[in-house]
């Protein structure tokens, strides 16, 4: 074949300077995607494996067991990510050169015919796969996955990948028969066989839904009204008076109430009316943006001033429903749309206002925090004060109790509640010793079941089941049994964002 004297090949693994912008501008963009579904996954992987690297091994059968398992586990990491922040914290690029690296691996220490288990599993789960990820429970997640499809279980006649039975390692030696089988496999994947609830489908369905309804948003133009219907004015000066009429102008501690300012006998003041201050203070800030760019909105839209790039894309996200970004830069982490978003933070800001007029609740919502760390600590050095401790010695003890508090029905009593008395729903509460109630957490796929005390599967399309109250009780050096789940706390369902420490 002679090749064109015009031709050109440019190799190189650096941004280059010399390299003519213009040229790559104009050029065709090729990417290679990984395949969607387990299916085409598979088949890509051993469309690359060649026939005597598969059949002529030292360890026969197992060897082509082992083999399969590695890809059924690339296929499945690399799946996952399609459930979003349910699949992986963090949406890692594992790609095809990490399935290579793995197989060559196994090649290299399985030549002398044994399998040094323990150094394949740490090279793959640790090195070959584990450096790309960088979260600390997805490094949990990845080494419980590796263990269902390369470990010394996998090899036995009867080990199938999932309950269904539907996914296992065929008991053939013919490359060609691995093929046949993986050609036969199902085109949609059931959630099970990643060893997750139906429920994930929902979400996955859901994530889908929201992207394809935020392109249509995005691209929708703005339209007049028309046959006596609304203006876009009119719909966003509306919506407007109604968020001011919503929310307090400010948080007060002017009104807090005595008992919030006793002192201990070394004259110290409670931790807890330090992180009240702090949180009144977080919550006036935020007020005071949303009711200065809601006021300069509406002299706006009524031509009083010039309508700025910010307004007008606050404006936009009123109709589009969405929380303005200048409101979400100075508030906590939230996923919840606009509407919800009022209703919420005004929920919040009646908790921080009933703690500063009415004194600390018997249990506190935790979701109603500006700064949960914050409050949290307040409560570990409280417990430090009280019995001299050191306070980087205390850990928190979780303790259940069997009762379910919903904050909305908590405000509604309270609204209605004389001064000086007592909430009803408290009497079903303990009194702790130490420490403190909290509710307001939901756990995600999966439920708690109040009769065995024990973690159990959600139920079918319900995703996030709300977690009964938790005593967090202050311990000096706790250590969890072993036999307790180890499960994180996230603030919202993208599980993802700024450092926990620093909130």
């Amino acid at each position: 074949t002679s090749i064109h004297e015009s031709f050109r090949l440019f190799l190189s693994s650096m941004p280059s300077k010399v390299f003519p912008v213009t040229v790559l501008q104009n050029s065709v963009k090729v990417t290679n995607e990984p395949p969607k579904g387990l299916r085409a996954n598979m088949r890509r992987a051993f469309t690359e494996i060649s026939s005597n690297f598969f059949e002529d091994h030292i360890l026969g059968r197992q060897w082509r067991k082992i083999v399969f398992g590695i890809c059924f586990f690339h296929a499945i990491i690399q799946e996952r990510k399609k459930f979003g922040p349910l699949g992986w914290n963090i949406r890692y690029e594992f790609n095809d050169s990490d399935r290579e690296c793995a197989l060559l691996n196994l090649n290299l220490y399985c030549k002398e015919g044994t399998i040094p288990w323990d150094a394949l599993i740490y090279i793959t789960g640790e090195i070959t796969y584990g450096g790309r990820v960088t979260d600390a429970w997805d490094q949990r997640c990845l080494r419980t996955i590796l263990k269902g499809f390369f470990s010394p279980q996998t090899l036995e006649p009867s080990y199938t990948y999932s309950s269904s039975g539907i996914y296992y390692a065929p008991e053939t030696d013919e490359l060609e028969q691995y093929k046949k089988y993986i050609e036969s496999l199902p085109i949609i994947d059931d959630p099970e066989v990643f060893g997750m609830h139906e429920n994930a489908n929902l979400a996955f369905q859901r994530q889908e839904t929201v992207t394809l309804i935020n392109t249509i948003l995005d691209v929708n133009p703005r339209s007049s009204a028309q046959h006596g219907a609304k203006s876009n004015d009119d719909i966003v000066c509306e919506l407007a008076e109604s968020i001011l009429a919503k929310l307090p102008e400010r948080l007060d501690m002017d009104e807090a109430v005595e008992t919030l300012f006793v002192r201990d006998e070394n004259g110290r003041l409670n931790s807890l009316t330090t992180v009240l201050g702090q949180e009144a203070d977080r919550f006036t800030i935020l007020l005071r943006v949303i009711r200065m760019s809601l006021i300069t909105l509406q002299k706006a839209i009524a031509g009083l001033v010039v309508m700025s790039e910010e307004m007008d894309r606050i404006y936009t996200s009123f109709l589009n429903n969405q929380v303005p970004t200048h409101w979400a830069n100075s508030a906590y982490p939230s996923l919840k749309p606009l509407a919800s978003w009022v209703r919420d933070l005004a929920l919040r800001t009646f908790f921080i206002q009933t703690w500063i007029t009415h004194g600390q609740p018997k249990s506190f919502w935790i979701s109603g925090f500006f700064f949960p760390q914050g409050f949290l600590t307040g409560v570990l050095q409280n417990h430090a004060r009280r019995y001299n401790l050191p306070i980087d010695e205390l850990n928190f003890r979780f303790n259940m109790v069997p009762v379910y508090r919903d904050q909305v029905a908590v405000c509604e009593a309270l609204r209605t509640l004389p001064n000086n008395s007592k909430l009803d729903m408290d009497e079903e509460l303990p009194e702790p010793g130490d420490g403190v109630l909290v509710h307001g957490m939901f756990m995600d796929s999966s439920r708690w079941d109040d009769s065995n005390m024990v973690i159990e599967d959600a139920l079918p399309r319900v995703m996030n089941a709300m977690l009964p109250v938790v005593h967090f009780e202050p311990q000096q050096n706790y250590v969890p049994e072993p036999d307790l789940y180890h499960a994180p706390l996230y603030k919202t369902s993208a599980r993802a964002g700024t450092l926990s420490t620093t909130g």
